[in-house]
Protein backbone atom coordinates (compact mmCIF):
# COMPACT_ATOMS: atom_id res chain seq x y z
CA UNK A 1 0.00 0.00 0.00
CA UNK A 2 1.32 3.50 -0.88
CA UNK A 3 0.14 6.98 -0.19
CA UNK A 4 0.73 10.13 -2.89
CA UNK A 5 -0.70 13.80 -1.56
CA UNK A 6 -1.34 16.81 -3.35
CA UNK A 7 -2.83 20.24 -2.61
CA UNK A 8 -4.37 22.07 -5.56
CA UNK A 9 -4.40 25.45 -5.86
CA UNK A 10 -6.95 26.82 -8.16
CA UNK A 11 -8.08 30.85 -8.73
CA UNK A 12 -11.12 32.11 -6.53
CA UNK A 13 -13.90 32.84 -8.79
CA UNK A 14 -15.84 36.40 -8.73
CA UNK A 15 -19.26 35.56 -8.20
CA UNK A 16 -21.12 35.30 -5.28
CA UNK A 17 -21.36 31.38 -5.61
CA UNK A 18 -19.16 29.52 -7.48
CA UNK A 19 -18.99 25.82 -8.97
CA UNK A 20 -15.93 24.06 -10.26
CA UNK A 21 -16.02 20.77 -12.04
CA UNK A 22 -12.89 19.11 -10.88
CA UNK A 23 -13.37 15.48 -11.80
CA UNK A 24 -10.51 16.06 -14.01
CA UNK A 25 -8.13 17.31 -11.89
CA UNK A 26 -8.65 14.94 -9.43
CA UNK A 27 -8.15 11.83 -12.67
CA UNK A 28 -5.02 13.60 -12.94
CA UNK A 29 -3.47 13.48 -9.39
CA UNK A 30 -4.52 9.47 -9.48
CA UNK A 31 -2.62 9.37 -12.67
CA UNK A 32 0.61 10.89 -11.46
CA UNK A 33 0.50 9.10 -8.46
CA UNK A 34 1.47 5.89 -10.81
CA UNK A 35 -1.00 3.71 -8.04
CA UNK A 36 -3.90 1.26 -10.56
CA UNK A 37 -6.14 0.38 -6.99
CA UNK A 38 -7.42 2.30 -4.22
CA UNK A 39 -9.14 4.91 -2.85
CA UNK A 40 -8.78 8.44 -3.80
CA UNK A 41 -9.69 11.09 -0.74
CA UNK A 42 -10.35 14.73 -1.96
CA UNK A 43 -11.03 17.44 1.08
CA UNK A 44 -11.48 21.79 0.76
CA UNK A 45 -8.98 23.27 3.03
CA UNK A 46 -11.77 26.06 3.70
CA UNK A 47 -15.12 26.49 5.97
CA UNK A 48 -17.03 28.34 3.02
CA UNK A 49 -16.01 26.05 0.30
CA UNK A 50 -17.55 22.86 -0.17
CA UNK A 51 -17.45 19.51 -1.85
CA UNK A 52 -20.29 17.51 -3.51
CA UNK A 53 -21.00 14.11 -5.74
CA UNK A 54 -23.10 15.20 -8.87
CA UNK A 55 -25.68 13.14 -9.96
CA UNK A 56 -29.28 12.67 -11.02
CA UNK A 57 -29.71 11.31 -7.12
CA UNK A 58 -28.81 15.11 -5.91
CA UNK A 59 -26.49 15.89 -2.99
CA UNK A 60 -26.03 14.99 0.74
CA UNK A 61 -23.53 16.51 3.23
CA UNK A 62 -21.96 16.32 6.53
CA UNK A 63 -20.51 19.19 8.38
CA UNK A 64 -16.77 20.24 9.45
CA UNK A 65 -16.89 23.95 10.18
CA UNK A 66 -15.27 26.81 11.78
CA UNK A 67 -15.70 26.54 16.02
CA UNK A 68 -16.66 30.20 16.52
CA UNK A 69 -19.06 30.09 19.40
CA UNK A 70 -21.42 32.63 17.60
CA UNK A 71 -21.79 31.22 13.90
CA UNK A 72 -22.53 27.91 15.65
CA UNK A 73 -25.75 29.35 17.38
CA UNK A 74 -26.46 30.81 13.73
CA UNK A 75 -26.00 27.35 12.57
CA UNK A 76 -28.68 25.88 14.70
CA UNK A 77 -30.95 28.93 14.30
CA UNK A 78 -30.66 28.87 10.36
CA UNK A 79 -31.43 24.84 10.68
CA UNK A 80 -34.50 25.43 12.88
CA UNK A 81 -35.98 28.15 10.77
CA UNK A 82 -35.99 26.33 7.75
CA UNK A 83 -32.80 25.93 5.51
CA UNK A 84 -32.65 22.62 5.27
CA UNK A 85 -36.17 22.12 4.21
CA UNK A 86 -35.76 25.26 1.27
CA UNK A 87 -32.87 23.10 0.29
CA UNK A 88 -34.02 19.81 0.05
CA UNK A 89 -37.95 20.57 -0.63
CA UNK A 90 -38.17 23.44 -2.80
CA UNK A 91 -36.83 21.67 -6.00
CA UNK A 92 -39.52 19.04 -5.64
CA UNK A 93 -42.28 21.07 -4.95
CA UNK A 94 -41.51 22.69 -8.28
CA UNK A 95 -40.40 19.48 -10.36
CA UNK A 96 -44.08 19.82 -11.77
CA UNK A 97 -44.70 15.95 -9.79
CA UNK A 98 -47.46 14.46 -8.03
CA UNK A 99 -47.18 16.48 -4.39
CA UNK A 100 -48.59 17.59 -1.87
CA UNK A 101 -49.19 21.04 -3.63
CA UNK A 102 -50.41 19.52 -6.73
CA UNK A 103 -54.59 21.15 -5.66
CA UNK A 104 -53.45 24.35 -5.74
CA UNK A 105 -54.34 26.53 -9.02
CA UNK A 106 -51.41 27.10 -11.36
CA UNK A 107 -51.61 30.81 -11.04
CA UNK A 108 -51.37 30.63 -7.63
CA UNK A 109 -48.38 28.57 -7.10
CA UNK A 110 -45.44 30.67 -7.99
CA UNK A 111 -46.77 33.14 -5.31
CA UNK A 112 -47.75 30.26 -3.04
CA UNK A 113 -43.87 29.28 -3.06
CA UNK A 114 -42.86 32.92 -2.97
CA UNK A 115 -44.96 32.57 0.53
CA UNK A 116 -43.49 29.70 1.78
CA UNK A 117 -39.68 30.79 1.08
CA UNK A 118 -40.36 33.70 3.23
CA UNK A 119 -41.67 31.73 5.94
CA UNK A 120 -38.82 29.27 5.66
CA UNK A 121 -36.17 32.02 5.26
CA UNK A 122 -33.62 32.85 8.11
CA UNK A 123 -33.93 36.47 9.81
CA UNK A 124 -31.10 38.19 7.76
CA UNK A 125 -29.34 38.87 11.17
CA UNK A 126 -26.06 36.87 11.73
CA UNK A 127 -24.20 36.82 15.00
CA UNK A 128 -20.87 35.82 13.26
CA UNK A 129 -21.05 38.89 11.24
CA UNK A 130 -21.74 41.27 14.22
CA UNK A 131 -18.27 42.39 14.87
CA UNK A 132 -20.03 44.49 18.00
CA UNK A 133 -20.08 41.24 20.03
CA UNK A 134 -17.78 38.90 18.13
CA UNK A 135 -14.63 38.21 20.11
CA UNK A 136 -13.29 35.13 18.90
CA UNK A 137 -11.01 33.70 15.39
CA UNK A 138 -11.14 37.51 14.13
CA UNK A 139 -8.42 38.65 11.88
CA UNK A 140 -7.45 42.25 10.87
CA UNK A 141 -9.55 41.57 7.61
CA UNK A 142 -12.41 39.68 8.95
CA UNK A 143 -15.42 39.23 6.39
CA UNK A 144 -18.79 39.46 7.06
CA UNK A 145 -19.45 35.66 5.61
CA UNK A 146 -21.92 33.64 7.76
CA UNK A 147 -23.93 33.05 4.87
CA UNK A 148 -21.38 31.19 3.39
CA UNK A 149 -20.59 29.06 6.32
CA UNK A 150 -24.07 28.14 6.15
CA UNK A 151 -24.31 27.23 2.82
CA UNK A 152 -20.59 24.84 3.14
CA UNK A 153 -22.63 23.44 6.31
CA UNK A 154 -25.13 22.11 4.13
CA UNK A 155 -22.25 19.73 2.16
CA UNK A 156 -19.43 17.10 2.27
CA UNK A 157 -16.44 18.71 2.90
CA UNK A 158 -14.32 15.84 1.51
CA UNK A 159 -15.07 12.95 -0.42
CA UNK A 160 -13.91 9.83 -0.60
CA UNK A 161 -13.87 7.01 -3.71
CA UNK A 162 -12.58 4.22 -5.09
CA UNK A 163 -10.19 3.79 -8.58
CA UNK A 164 -9.25 0.93 -10.53
CA UNK A 165 -6.85 0.39 -13.43
CA UNK A 166 -5.83 3.96 -12.80
CA UNK A 167 -9.64 5.74 -13.46
CA UNK A 168 -11.73 7.03 -10.86
CA UNK A 169 -15.11 4.85 -10.63
CA UNK A 170 -17.73 7.60 -11.53
CA UNK A 171 -21.40 6.76 -12.99
CA UNK A 172 -21.91 8.12 -16.55
CA UNK A 173 -23.69 11.28 -14.59
CA UNK A 174 -21.44 11.87 -12.17
CA UNK A 175 -18.72 14.69 -11.62
CA UNK A 176 -16.90 15.86 -8.34
CA UNK A 177 -18.10 19.81 -7.69
CA UNK A 178 -16.23 22.10 -5.39
CA UNK A 179 -18.43 24.78 -4.42
CA UNK A 180 -17.18 28.56 -3.28
CA UNK A 181 -19.80 30.27 -1.48
CA UNK A 182 -17.82 33.42 -0.27
CA UNK A 183 -14.89 34.08 -3.54
CA UNK A 184 -14.83 37.49 -4.19
CA UNK A 185 -11.73 40.12 -3.11
CA UNK A 186 -9.89 36.02 -2.70
CA UNK A 187 -6.84 34.98 -4.65
CA UNK A 188 -7.05 31.34 -4.88
CA UNK A 189 -8.71 28.34 -3.32
CA UNK A 190 -7.12 24.80 -2.19
CA UNK A 191 -7.85 21.27 -1.85
CA UNK A 192 -6.01 18.34 -0.86
CA UNK A 193 -5.97 15.42 -2.28
CA UNK A 194 -4.69 11.92 -1.04
CA UNK A 195 -3.84 8.80 -3.19
CA UNK A 196 -3.58 5.39 -1.40
CA UNK A 197 -3.73 1.94 -3.31
CA UNK A 198 -1.16 -0.29 -5.15
CA UNK A 199 0.25 -0.41 -8.53
CA UNK A 200 -1.00 -3.62 -9.24
CA UNK A 201 -4.00 -5.28 -8.83
CA UNK A 202 -4.84 -7.23 -5.70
Amino acid sequence: MEIYQKVLNFPAGNKETSCTDITKKVQNVIKASNLTHGIVLIHTLHTTTGLTKKSRKGMSGYLVQEEEPLLLKDFSETLSEGAEKVIFALPHIVSGRKRFLDFVPKKLMNPLLELIKEILRPSGYFKHDDFSIRTENMTPHERKNAVAHLKAAMIRESLLWSFNNGKINLGRWQSMLFWDFDPKGRKERRIQIVVIGNKHSP
